[in-house]
């Protein structure tokens, strides 16, 4: 029952990021309402905008992916160190630069993500078998 919990999760957020992505990278302004406000107009910041929506979209099919895949820890470990290192970043945003709403629900939802994919991970760690 945990495992069907975590996997249902996984692919709802999965599904999420992937259309947060594809809203943000193909919206003709990167002001939507998946991001906090943004000054509209500034190119550098709307290039880096839609290059981090960009890996969102990655992010977002391999979490699917490693829903369904039949390979047992690759794509889950990968994610998982994704995942860790972007909420050490969000909670260095929130130390240096406060927070708002966007930045707490991002930051539980990273830390959901994460911990659900720690638990199908190790559900299938455990599957392995290691008397080859």
């Amino acid at each position: 029952m945990r495992s069907l919990i975590a996997r249902s999760i996984l692919v709802i957020l999965g599904g999420t990021m992937v259309a947060m992505a594809l809203i943000t990278i193909f919206s003709p302004e990167v002001g939507n309402r998946f991001l906090p406000p943004v000054e509209l107009g500034n190119a550098a910041l709307s290039t880096m905008i839609r290059t981090y929506a960009g890996f969102w979209l990655g992010c977002g099919y391999l979490t699917i992916r490693f829903v369904y895949s039949s390979s047992k820890v690759q794509i889950g470990s990968v994610l998982l160190y994704i995942f860790g290192c972007m909420i050490i970043g969000r909670l260095a945003s929130i130390f240096y630069d406060g927070y708002n709403t966007h930045s707490l629900i991002s930051l539980g939802l990273g830390i959901l993500l994460f911990l659900s994919l720690y638990t199908v991970h190790q559900l299938r760690k455990n599957q392995l078998d290691y008397n080859l």
